[in-house]
């Protein structure tokens, strides 16, 4: 009885559980000292509402500037917002803290959006500010929560030793206000600050302006204005060469074991297995960052650990490249199951086949190309045994063919060979055609596949101007993703065998003519290569010829981008 009480005169203290529900924010009525208060030399700020309130989110949202290295302590307490000074604060400086939506009504969590108490601790209050966006730089979405912030030291090293001067946060459509400036010439640069310090860290995302921006006040014809500089646009990369290391190494099987690193290395690891009787093939991922040892033999595989020294490439403390040797071990826990289980596991390892598995099909695409996939590295392939045939009606023909260039350890064979539009083959293939590491062979297999007709396809034709023989033509699905790419040529980049279906586009000006979309450097100054979209969606029908015309200096690089493919990438990233 005791404890009802107590939780019921807990309730009374915050008003009537009824009636209609509130939708109404709090309101902030008067504050300890006053917003833009000047002198402030304090600790403590208090800031009392109309209601009982609730903090929602708070690292999330809390934004002090000039940042702090430890944010200050902020508490509600009944119809009482507390905040409390951790950190000392520096002279004549104005300050602002930002709430975001952290603040809410007690009952109903209704949030107080954009609340921000501001100071000084000298006797005027700074009131410019540098406003803009900052976009993707591949695909020009907004980014939101995204780091903004200035320097008034203009050198390079400053934005990675010392915390941004003032900062804000991007909201979803990308924009930033970074208020309550001191007239000067900053820097300006953006970070996704995944660290938190408010400052770029190895293999963070961001952005530079290229020149300085001058926040100064200017005159006008009757009155000094306070104004802002023009709206700046950030474009948001990282850099291509990210930190190197090894971030695990895993036996998620026992006859293997991986390791993955963080980014594609320059140099292969080495791999040497630290036991003089083990057998075992290493094979290597088309972009270095996985290293899969498969191990041979019985012993081996029976082993529980495993010690493999790896000498690989990795990033030091100043951001270079150095090679290091480490000694790893790989644990293998075997799944626990009772006798019964264990038996028929035994029989299925004892009486395995080679698994594989082709991507032929009825309506095989006519620019495809066929393919067959196993699951466990080839180490003999006979193709005497292999065989691709024509069938028509009774009749069949054998289809030359020839096996594109894998790697020592393949785990797919890609097939090269003329298929044309509406005929139907058979992929066929022996028993024992293909051997594993293991020396497992499979029983004979058919895999049947039939070409779509020209008829099932269109094709597009898009002429940019003004020309530039540096831009590279994308048309892109509904999901933002690259499914074709062409050069742009004077006549027109042709796209044919275009399935029936709502494509977009999208060029970016190949300024190092390496064939691809090149990302920004922050060392040389470089910016990402720009990027344009076609302002609508282009749909395609079957046996059908398109032609666009496509000036991509018409419309503004940022209004551009149709708002459904924005969304589409919004809504997949949440």
């Amino acid at each position: 009885m005791t404890a009802l009480a107590l939780i019921g005169c807990a309730n009374r203290g915050i008003g009537p559980q009824g009636g209609p529900k509130d939708s109404i924010p709090p309101v902030p009525l008067h504050s300890e000292p006053e917003i833009g208060a000047l002198e402030f030399k304090g600790k403590r700020i208090e800031v009392s509402f109309n209601e009982y309130i609730q903090l929602d989110n708070l690292p999330a949202n809390l934004l002090m500037s000039p940042p702090q290295q430890n944010p200050p302590e902020v508490k509600a307490r009944g119809k009482k917002l507390l905040i409390h000074f951790q950190d000392s604060l520096r002279d004549n400086t104005t300050y602002t803290i930002d709430f975001g939506s952290a603040v809410c009504d007690f009952r109903e969590k209704v949030p107080l959006h954009g609340f921000s108490f501001y100071f000084s601790t000298g006797p005027e209050i700074d009131t410019l500010e540098t406003t803009g966006y900052v976009y993707d730089a591949q695909t020009l979405n907004p980014m939101q929560g995204i780091t903004v912030g200035i320097h008034d030291d203009l050198s390079d090293s400053v934005l990675s030793k010392v915390p941004f001067l003032r900062i804000a946060k991007t909201d979803s459509a990308g924009f930033f206000r970074i208020g309550n400036v001191h007239p000067g010439v900053y820097r300006l640069y953006a970070v996704d600050d995944i660290s938190r310090d408010y400052r770029l860290t190895i293999g963070e995302a961001m952005a530079f302006a290229d020149e300085p921006v001058s926040v100064q006040h200017r005159d006008t014809t009757d009155t000094l204005a306070e104004t802002s500089a023009q709206l700046a646009t950030l474009f948001l990369f990282k850099e291509e060469q990210q930190r190197l290391y090894l971030q695990r190494t895993l036996r998620e099987e026992q006859h293997l074991v991986r390791l993955l690193f963080s980014s594609s290395p320059d140099s292969l690891p080495l791999l040497r297995p630290l036991a003089d009787s083990l057998n075992y093939h290493i094979q290597y991922s088309s972009k270095g960052d996985t290293v899969t040892v498969w191990l041979l033999d019985s012993s081996s595989i029976a082993m529980d650990s495993l010690f493999i020294e790896a000498r690989y490439r990795r990033t030091d403390s100043l951001n270079r490249l150095e090679w290091c040797t480490d000694t790893l071990r790989a644990v293998w826990r075997a799944p626990r199951m009772n006798a019964k289980a264990k038996e028929t596991q035994d029989r299925k390892n004892r009486n395995r086949r080679l698994s594989l598995k082709s991507n032929a099909r009825k309506g095989f695409e006519l620019f495809d190309t066929l393919r067959l996939e196993c699951t466990t590295p080839l180490a003999a392939v006979d193709t005497a045994a292999i065989h691709i045939v024509e069938r028509k009606d009774s009749v069949s023909r054998f289809v030359p063919f020839e096996l594109a260039p894998t790697d020592s350890l393949p785990l797919i064979l890609t097939f090269v060979a003329p298929l044309e539009a509406g005929k139907s083959y058979e992929l066929r293939l022996d028993s024992a055609a293909l051997t594993d590491i293991y020396g497992v062979t499979h029983i004979a297999a058919n895999y049947a596949l039939q070409v779509k007709n020209i008829s099932d396809y269109s094709t597009l034709r898009v002429k940019i101007s003004p020309f530039n023989p540096q831009a590279r033509i994308q048309l892109l699905n509904t999901k933002d993703k690259v499914v074709r790419e062409l050069p742009a040529v004077e006549e027109g980049a042709f796209f044919e065998y275009l399935k029936p279906d709502t494509y977009y586009m999208r060029l970016f000006i190949d300024a190092d003519g390496d064939g691809r979309w090149t990302t920004g450097e922050w060392s040389t100054h470089r910016q990402p290569e720009e990027v344009y979209y076609f302002p609508q969606k282009v749909q395609t029908k079957s046996n059908w010829d398109f032609e666009e015309e496509w000036d991509y200096t018409a419309t503004p690089r940022m209004k551009a981008k149709p708002q459904e493919l924005i969304k589409a990438s919004s809504t997949k990233k949440k």
